[in-house]
């Protein structure tokens, strides 16, 4: 999470560092958002460039980290 003071406060800006476990490509934070905003689960399923599917989840600062979900 990237912190920015200003004036009156502060600015908390959390980034993806959703990184594909197999072919290391970087998940872009608007892709991810979008699917975010509808899950209802603690995590999301989505589909890297490679077509492996990985999972998605937030760390304890807000960040998106990316995990291996085995071979589908």
């Amino acid at each position: 999470m990237k912190t920015l003071k200003i004036r009156d406060g502060v600015i908390r800006f959390a980034e993806s560092k959703a990184i594909c476990p197999k072919c290391t490509a970087r998940i872009p934070f608007d892709k991810i958002e979008q699917k975010w905003i509808k899950q209802d689960n603690h995590y999301i399923r989505m589909k890297c460039v490679c077509k492996r599917y990985i999972a998605i989840a937030t760390d304890m600062r807000g960040d998106f980290i990316a995990f291996d979900l085995g071979e589908t």
